[in-house]
């Protein structure tokens, strides 16, 4: 194994640690899931060469790009994803700055025909 593979072995799995040491009691299916796929990829750093097996028996020229296209792929979708919750919850905050500002309007000191229209 070369130093590079040292080095992205030794970054997969301390994330696989830190993840399992910092979710402890939240979604448990998610992070297996997580630590699955972390350990898939750490088994293509250190075995290349089944990687490229499987893309050849695919039909694509390089192991890398066999790993690549679907992580690319899910990245974009988890962008789009988040980009869609982040301009909900944007309306949500407004809505509730509304309707908190609403409720705690001071009537007392709005004139007369402003209260009651």
């Amino acid at each position: 194994m070369t130093l590079a593979s040292w080095s992205l072995l030794v970054l997969v799995l301390g994330l696989v640690g830190f993840d399992l040491v910092a979710s402890t009691g939240k979604n448990r299916r998610a992070l297996l899931l997580q630590v699955v796929i972390f350990l898939t990829g750490a088994f293509f750093v250190v075995f290349p060469s089944h990687a490229t097996t499987l893309a050849h028996a695919a039909g694509i020229g390089r192991g890398v790009d066999f790993l690549m296209y679907p992580v690319v792929i899910w990245l974009t979708r988890e962008s789009l994803l988040a980009r869609r919750r982040r301009v909900e919850d944007s309306q949500k905050i407004t809505a509730l700055t509304r309707a908190l500002a609403l409720a705690t309007a001071d009537h007392r000191s709005m004139p007369r025909s402003a209260a009651n229209a």
